[in-house]
């Protein structure tokens, strides 16, 4: 039987095969063996590692390449033979999901002893892709936390500058990256972020592909992968215990901050209290080569002060986590690898303050809550032939709320009061927690996978490295999502509240143009179920020794219903991946590549389900329109619910002036022909990449990205009215969840990386990326992950050009470098590491962004809408003063230092590590106040022209210019900080600093 027609028979049957995929847990190695220039075939390769049980051996085809595939990641030693030949050593660092290179070349000696070659190219000038790897050394060498998201931030192309500081790889939304460890996506169902579902002594190296033409076998992001492998036990037994140490008083006070009142604050004296994480991982045999174990544990309990919203007032929150992971990887059959991995990270955390960070005082906390968390996957890899090789993957993962919210029904005691007054900025509430803690929430993944990788040779094509499979994602969320315990939230949008010198909110004011929302839950969810099925087929073809070919293409599958069982996507795509590199020597020293990729995202659960009315609340906004009311909390909750009964309560008030706005999913929200798609990105890249003899490499590409498929809102004349009360015969506009090519987020990007050992000693590195995002929709919020825009909404009020203008969007940093230095120095006393990181990151983007009355354009939107009403006019819409993007915050350049020692003693070696983050104490404003005021704000006055004094003016949209001074102002604190660089703040992302001088230790042993 022929290789193709072996090949054809394979991918036939990957194809048929029900199952998914957990991509990244392996790597390659691949190369050519030469004579004298001329091919080598039959050359015998031995690979041998200590992450490798047994060793691995291909043979050279007609055009003298080889290639091993399903390698786990480490330092490898390479041999090749052949008679009458020397025979020749190699060392190379096989990654997750890359591909590293080892060349040689064999001549006739009689000499015995074996000569090492020095032909070895560094992975990431092999691939065309965008890639960055970080070792579990160097990151435990350097000033950072070693947690995915700071080992990730180290590469190019990435930041922390999506809401709340998530991480934004290569212009994407932050929820839209991809996160594994172990081959198993680790992204939380709704944010996309990844859960910490690791220990951090027990991650061996962590890869970071940006783009740049990342495989086929990678799928649902528009942004980036990132992929960790943790440890999996060998022929010797290793392991460590650590102490991590950390202080809130070890941590420097930020700058004071600017309250609403114009004052400023600074913050409270932190709390004195030592906090330990402690980490333990031990790996070994129990039979050599065939049965290795692995298993690792960690348990940190942090007390912190965080500060309420707007205030120098700390308050204490702890939390408590216990993770712990066991591992076991056999062959128990040769050639045949199974591996099977359980973890837990289950959290449980007193003090959550659940809006967004912002709590007035202590009544907006949630005493208690609770997050179960863990997943367990099988992996199967085996070597059929000695040119095809198969891969199988099974994962299960589970995480949940228990606790998160209110715990009382009463409408004075079960609700929030959420203060937005123009003032205020950031919305704090207070009085009770956000949300229901009375039901649980879960938040459940599933995956399958297989795929067949085949090496093919031939004389007049080149050599082939193909991979097939097949790949089945499931996730699933149960919730019902009660906005409160009492499903009433209560919004002052005029006058702030008042605290007393504890912070403790006293008083509280309601008047008219204030709000309540009522969010019922009208149906009980079912739970969503998602499906992504997917094929993919990637040909990695070396054609010569100069030009080499990535072919590939993935097809993905939505099949997706919502919480009441509703179908809401059924839609396919297929994502091209291709590339071609050019070696200018054939040696891998100097290589050029491009590429065109297309990446389709994850569908969000969120916006997919949005519409679906079991377990989504419906949303009845009324404006308060009797008198002032004023006394505390409890005072006012109880005047203003007797004002809303005596108008006739949810079932009576129909008066469009009081009840403003009505969505009610499944009847006044609905999916465009009940089905939505996924968005996607088309990118376009091109680099050049070169070997600095054995040790080092440098490296700079371009890329350019541009989004289609977004999600969006449309409610106009054409969606019309449905009714959403049968009894009341009530009404409301209707609109419409769909996806939109009409808006614009686009990328690009120079990235540039680099590294060299000088000697045994002395290791330098780092990145620099120049980039440019601009665009007219955020596409998420910090507390919703991934939205629905709504510029297409009432076009006879907001259609106007300032509603959502092209320009720099909030993740745009124009300017990202990160450089580092290692220096080891052995005493007769240990070993002593000095370490160095220096970081700069250019200012975001901020927008002078108000609200502005849509009855002061009533005659304009008249004409327009030509007779037409609708059920619930718009009373107010958003307008951009100037160019988006307009503002900068201030740049941030700081330097880390890390001071590591360990020492030999008998069996073991104790290590101490000394770190100082921010050494210069540099501090930079990063956030705050960006707030507006118009004519809807009673306290805009005009400061020019003939009415100075007056309030400010109102102006149409349509057809004026505002002028600043008469139409708006800048709020009184505008572009200052609000907000203390407390550790607890600059984690959360809430910081209006970046993290002051911050100390950290820790110390512990290692065998």
């Amino acid at each position: 039987m022929t290789g193709f027609r072996r090949f054809s028979i394979v991918v036939v049957l990957l194809l048929v095969a029900v199952s998914a995929m957990a991509q990244g847990t392996t790597g390659q190695l691949t190369g050519t063996v030469k004579n004298d220039g001329a091919v080598l075939p039959g050359v015998t390769v031995t690979a041998t590692s200590p992450n490798l049980q047994g060793a691995r051996v291909a043979i050279t085809d007609v055009n003298g390449n080889y290639t091993m595939g399903a390698l786990p990641p480490g330092e490898y030693t390479l041999r090749f033979e052949m008679e009458g030949l020397s025979a020749q050593t190699a060392t190379a660092r096989v990654g997750p999901g890359q591909t590293a290179r080892a060349d040689a070349n064999l001549t006739v000696s009689a000499l015995s002893e074996a000569i090492t070659v020095t032909a070895v190219t560094s992975a990431v000038v092999e691939s065309q892709q965008v890639q960055t790897s970080i070792s579990a050394q160097l990151a435990d060498q350097l000033p950072t936390t070693r947690t995915l998201l700071a080992t990730a931030n180290l590469a190019p192309g990435v930041s922390a500058n999506g809401p709340g500081g998530n991480t934004v790889i290569s212009g994407s939304y932050s929820y839209d990256n991809l996160w594994l460890v172990n081959g198993v996506a680790v992204n939380e169902n709704l944010r996309g972020q990844p859960h910490n579902l690791f220990i951090e002594d027990a991650v061996q190296e962590t890869t970071v592909m940006s783009g740049g033409g990342i495989s086929a076998e990678f799928g649902r992001f528009t942004g980036g992968v990132v992929s960790a492998i943790t440890k999996s036990g060998g022929n010797e037994f290793t392991g460590s215990l650590r102490d991590t140490v950390n202080n809130d008083s070890w941590t420097s006070k930020s700058e004071d901050v600017y309250l609403s009142n114009g004052s400023t604050g600074s913050a409270a004296d932190p709390l004195d209290k030592v906090n330990s994480v402690y980490e333990g991982t031990l790996g070994g045999y129990i039979l050599r080569d065939r049965l290795w174990f692995f298993g690792a544990g960690r348990d940190a309990k942090t007390s912190q002060n965080r500060s309420f919203a707007r205030s120098s007032q700390p308050y204490s929150s702890t939390n408590e986590s216990f993770r712990y992971e066991g591992k076991i990887t056999g062959q128990l059959l040769k050639n045949h690898t199974l591996i099977g991995s359980y973890m837990d990270a289950s959290i449980k955390a007193t003090n959550n303050c659940q809006f967004g960070g912002f709590c007035l005082d202590e009544t907006g906390l949630d005493p208690v809550i609770e997050n179960p968390n863990s997943f367990w996957t099988a992996q199967y890899n085996g070597i059929i032939t000695s040119n095809f090789l198969i891969e199988g993957n099974y994962a299960n993962k589970k995480f949940g709320f228990e606790g998160f919210g209110g715990d009382t029904t009463d409408r004075i005691l079960g609700t929030p009061i959420r203060d937005y007054n123009a003032d205020s900025g950031e919305g704090g509430g207070f009085n009770a927690p956000q949300f229901n803690g009375t039901e649980p929430e879960t938040r459940n993944s599933e995956q399958f996978s297989l795929k067949g990788t085949y090496y093919l040779g031939t004389r007049s094509l080149g050599s082939h490295s193909i991979v097939a499979g097949v790949d089945r994602w499931n996730e699933g969320r149960r919730l019902n999502n009660n906005q409160s315990a009492s499903d009433f939230l209560v919004y002052l949008n005029g006058v702030a509240p008042t605290r007393d010198a504890s912070g403790r909110v006293t008083s509280v004011t309601i008047r008219e143009g204030d709000g309540i929302g009522y969010w019922p839950v009208l149906q009980s969810s079912l739970g969503s179920d998602s499906n992504t099925n997917s094929l993919f087929i990637n040909d990695k073809w070396d054609f010569n020794d100069h030009l080499s070919f990535n072919l590939g293409a993935r097809y993905d599958a939505l099949d997706s219903v919502d919480s009441a069982g509703n179908k809401v996507a059924d839609d396919s795509v297929i994502s091209p991946r291709l590339g071609v590199t050019y070696d200018l020597q054939g040696n891998g020293r100097f290589r050029f590549n491009g590429s065109y990729s297309r990446y389709v995202a994850r569908l969000a659960d969120s916006i997919a389900g949005g519409s679906s009315i079991a377990g989504t609340p419906a949303l009845y906004y009324y404006n308060y329109a009797g008198p002032d009311i004023t006394g505390t909390s409890h005072q006012v909750l109880t005047q203003l619910f007797a004002w809303f009964d005596g108008l006739g309560g949810f079932e009576g008030i129909q008066d469009p002036d009081i009840l403003t706005f009505i969505r009610v999913p499944g009847a006044s929200q609905r999916l465009a022909d009940g089905r939505i798609k996924s968005p996607v990105v088309d990118e376009f890249s091109f680099g050049f990449g070169t070997q600095i003899g054995t040790r080092g490499f440098a490296r700079i590409d371009y890329m350019d990205r541009d989004w289609t498929n977004f999600y969006t809102v449309k409610q106009d004349r054409e969606t019309g009215r449905v009714v959403v009360n049968q009894a009341t015969g009530q009404q409301a506009d209707l609109q419409i969840v769909s996806n939109s090519d009409l808006y614009e987020r686009k990328y690009q990007a120079i990235m540039m990386q680099g590294s060299y050992r000088v000697g045994q000693r002395l290791n330098v590195g780092g990145n620099y990326t120049l980039s440019k995002l601009r665009g007219n929709v955020e596409g998420e919020t910090a507390g919703s992950g991934p939205v629905s825009d709504t510029a297409f909404t009432y076009p006879e009020y907001q259609g106007y050009a300032q509603r959502a203008p092209v320009g720099y969007l909030l993740a745009d940093q124009r300017h990202k470098a990160r450089g580092w230095v290692s220096y080891d120095l052995p005493t007769p006393f240990g070993n002593f590491n000095f370490s160095l990181l220096e970081r700069f990151d250019s200012g975001t983007p901020f927008s002078a962004i108000g609200t502005i009355n849509t009855n002061t354009y009533t005659a304009h939107t008249n004409g327009l809408l030509n007779g037409y009403s609708y059920a619930v006019p718009q009373t107010t819409a958003t307008y951009y003063f100037g160019e988006r993007g307009a503002y900068r915050w201030d740049d941030v350049l700081a330097t880390d230092f890390a001071l590591n020692y360990d020492v030999p003693v008998g069996p073991v070696r104790l290590f101490a590590q000394a770190e100082v983050v921010n050494v210069l104490n540099s501090q930079s404003v990063i956030g705050g106040d960006a707030s507006v005021l118009t004519a809807r704000n009673a306290n805009c006055l005009q400061s020019v022209g003939a009415n100075a004094g007056q309030r400010c003016a109102s102006f149409n949209p349509f057809t004026e210019t505002p002028v600043e001074g008469i139409h708006w102002q800048k709020g009184s604190i505008f572009g200052k900080p609000t907000t203390l660089g407390t550790p607890a703040n600059a984690a959360a992302g809430t910081s209006s600093f970046n993290l002051p001088r911050t100390y950290r230790f820790s110390f512990g042993v290692r065998f």
